[in-house]
Formats: structure tokens, C-alpha cells, sequence
């Protein structure tokens, strides 16, 4: 099993899946086009591109032919394809020699996919596609310049489980994770949850190997990762609301403007009304 780099604060999906043969397992599961046993997989994972401190969960190439990318999710992001978007050229500065890219000859690269694997407790569709142009400020007239498209799968139980079948350890990982969330909220301790989730996934034989060898890792990690998500729900309710009390006051202010032009434009018209009075009487007389 692939060692944690103590720098970064680790995934249990990274941690599972951080083998070649385990990548490979997971990218057929998604994949029409299944890879052969034999199909060399190359990690490149940057370890030290982070997100909030965390590094993003796994970037592989498999067969020379693709280079994948799977993130974990318990939150929701609607940001991936602009993360991807800036992970993945980093990925291509670590494959390619920078004096190639400016020679005449095409630089030959595998293609990218990206994906999303959601395991959160929030309402979330089977499959959904993040693009890169959704997020443009202003949307172009014609074709776009730039796309990238991120699938999203929820993997929940009851969620796509014809993929979720396809690969062990991604069933394993589904099932875990759905335990130690269940053992939370009937009451239990973050920590004691996802022990609970580990000794009985051992018994009924999920993840069985794993998990014996990384039993107070992977606890430690999967708390921590939760107390993460937790953390950045507060964080963007908290921003939220302020949000929310800038425009609050900034509307205030217009309103006190508008209210402060309205009185004066009444003085003023109070004025206009008092010289036609007087007008009035002196062309009388």
C-alpha cells in the first residue's frame, strides 16, 4: 500500500485507490472501453498541488492512451472543471519536456477525462456534467475557445450501483462510507462511527484486507476529511451570510440615497410651487 505524504492531509479514496492495479480497476468501472490486467498504469498525482490543504485525489494514465482524474467528494463543488482546468496543466507540464512544446512537430498527449465521485448526504442527481463554460463571466458570442467537462457521479447506495459493482474496491469504499455515515447519525462520535463502520465492514468481509492494515489511518483520515467538509459548509454559510449582509447594507445605503434625493427634490419642488404663488400674485395685482 502506498505510503501518505504527511505534507498534505490525505483522502481514504486516495489512500485505497493509490496502487496501479487499483486505479486501473476504478477507471474501468467508468470507463465503455475497459483496460486489459496488463495495461501499465502511471500515477501522476501531484502531491503537491493542494486544495484548502488536501491534495486532489488521483491523476493517472493508463495504456499510455489517457490521462484520468478522480476526485472524492463528500461536499458539493461546483468548481471542478476550473480546478481541473489548472490541475491538469500541471499535469502536462510534469509528461512533457518544455522544449518540445516549441518545436514545429505536434506534441503527441493523452487526452484527459475527468470525474467526480459524490458520496455526500445532500440531494444529488445520478450524473451530472460540471463545464468549464459555465463559469465564464460572459458568455461567447460563438463557439468556445475553451471547454472542459467534468462527470459527476453520485455513488451513494441506490446510485448508479451497475458502476459501482464493476470494481471491488470502489463497492468496498461505498459501503464503508455509507456505514460510518449511518453510525454518525444515529448519535455516534465522528471517530467512533467510522471505527464502528471499519470492525463491521471486517466482519461481513468489505474492504476486509484493507482494512486490517490500515484500520487507525484510515479512522483518523476519514474523520478528519469529514471535519473538513464540515468546516468548509460553515465556512461558505458564514461567507453566505455575509454576503448576504453587504447586500443587505448596501441596498440600505441606495435606499437612503434615493431618500435623501427624494426629500430634497420635494424642497425643491415646495420651492418652485411657492415662487409661481408669488408670481401669481404680484401679475395679479
Amino acid at each position: 500500500m502506498a505510503k501518505i505524504n504527511r505534507n498534505f492531509k490525505a483522502s481514504v479514496f486516495t489512500h485505497l485507490f493509490a496502487e496501479p492495479e487499483n486505479e486501473r480497476g476504478l477507471y474501468n468501472a467508468f470507463s465503455p472501453t475497459a483496460m486489459p490486467p496488463d495495461a501499465p498504469v502511471v500515477d501522476l498525482t501531484l502531491t503537491d498541488v493542494l486544495y484548502k490543504d488536501r491534495v486532489n485525489d488521483l491523476a493517472f494514465s493508463v495504456g499510455g492512451k489517457l490521462a484520468c482524474f478522480f476526485e472524492a467528494q463528500s461536499t458539493l463543488n461546483e468548481n471542478m472543471a476550473l480546478r481541473y482546468l489548472i490541475y491538469c496543466g500541471r499535469v502536462y507540464e510534469k509528461l512533457i519536456d518544455n522544449d518540445e512544446i516549441y518545436n514545429e512537430a505536434r506534441v503527441a498527449i493523452p487526452p484527459p477525462e475527468f470525474y467526480v465521485l459524490y458520496s455526500g448526504d445532500k440531494p444529488f442527481p445520478e450524473r451530472v456534467a460540471y463545464r468549464l463554460s459555465d463559469s465564464y463571466a460572459i458568455l461567447p458570442g460563438g463557439a468556445k475557445a475553451l471547454e472542459l467537462v467534468v462527470t459527476a457521479y453520485n455513488i451513494n447506495p441506490g446510485f448508479n450501483d451497475d458502476i459501482v459493482a464493476k470494481d471491488e474496491n470502489l463497492h468496498g469504499y461505498v459501503i464503508f462510507t455509507a456505514k460510518a455515515r449511518k453510525f454518525e447519525q444515529s448519535g455516534m462520535k465522528r471517530g467512533v462511527a467510522v471505527k464502528a463502520a471499519a470492525e463491521e465492514c471486517i466482519k461481513e468481509g468489505i474492504l476486509k484486507e484493507y482494512l486490517e492494515n490500515n484500520a487507525s489511518e484510515v479512522i483518523n483520515m476519514l474523520a478528519q476529511e469529514w471535519d473538513w467538509d464540515k468546516a468548509m459548509e460553515v465556512n461558505a454559510r458564514n461567507a453566505a451570510r455575509e454576503a448576504e449582509k453587504r447586500a443587505k447594507a448596501k441596498l440600505e445605503s441606495l435606499e437612503s440615497i434615493v431618500a435623501d434625493k427624494d426629500a430634497k427634490l420635494a424642497d425643491k419642488d415646495a420651492e418652485i410651487a411657492a415662487l409661481k404663488a408669488k408670481l401669481s400674485a404680484q401679475q395679479g395685482q
